[in-house]
């Protein structure tokens, strides 16, 4: 599954981001989109760990929630 802000978006309106997201998934969003993601993982009880890169980007990789770092 390629994940991107938009499939990111649709899966939180569905109520869908802790079933389809699975540990140790992992993708980059730009820095501008950094806290809308860290709010839609937040609010689906989603775990996460978010790494800046380089180019103003940020990883984020899924854990088990409760676990965020």
């Amino acid at each position: 599954m390629g994940i991107t802000i938009e499939s990111l978006r649709a899966l939180a309106k569905q109520n869908l981001l802790n079933k389809e997201l699975k540990y140790d998934d992992s993708f980059v969003v730009s820095e501008e989109h950094k806290a809308e993601v860290e709010s839609l993982l937040r609010e689906g009880k989603v775990g996460y760990q978010g790494i800046t890169q380089p180019a103003n980007n940020v990883l984020f990789i899924i854990q088990p929630y409760g676990e965020q770092g």
